[in-house]
């Protein structure tokens, strides 16, 4: 005897048309947080070939962000020994970053269903969410934002 529930799952291809934007949102979200991962990666290169280090980010793993963050606050310490602005920026970033990566983590071990204006999703403790798509959009340009505020340090 089958003692499951019955729930009834929509596959992807059945979305409607109307739920383009709402799929294209989440790809520019995950697209837009990997540019942030090469900017940061192209940062950090800049900055060890200007002090005469040659070596590649990650030769042989990927390093995670959390990794990259510190090797970029090192180098900007070394390089800005009397001038602490850019750390606190730096710090300023890696808040900015943890907000971010905790809403695109929502969105995407969260996802539930579309609905009209976004989608629903279900947090770590399961609780039931409303992500707009305006909410989606700020987002990205947040990331977008500190991305650029990377290349300027």
């Amino acid at each position: 005897m089958n003692t499951s529930p019955n729930i009834s799952l929509q596959p992807t291809a059945g979305y409607a048309p109307d739920d383009a934007a709402l799929l294209c949102g989440v790809g520019r979200l995950i697209c837009a947080w990997s540019m942030l991962e090469q900017r940061l990666e192209a940062k950090i290169g800049m900055l060890r070939e200007a002090m005469g280090d040659l070596r590649s980010v990650g030769a042989r793993t990927r390093p995670t962000m959390a990794r990259l963050m510190t090797d970029l606050r090192t180098m900007v310490a070394m390089r800005d020994r009397r001038n602490a602005g850019a750390l606190h920026e730096i710090a300023a970033i890696e808040r900015d970053m943890q907000r971010i990566d905790r809403f695109r983590h929502l969105i995407v071990e969260g996802f539930h269903q579309p609905e009209p204006g976004g989608f629903s999703c279900r947090d770590q403790r399961n609780n039931h969410m409303f992500i707009s798509m305006g909410q989606m959009e700020g987002e990205i340009m947040a990331l977008e934002q500190v991305g650029n505020r990377l290349l300027e340090l």
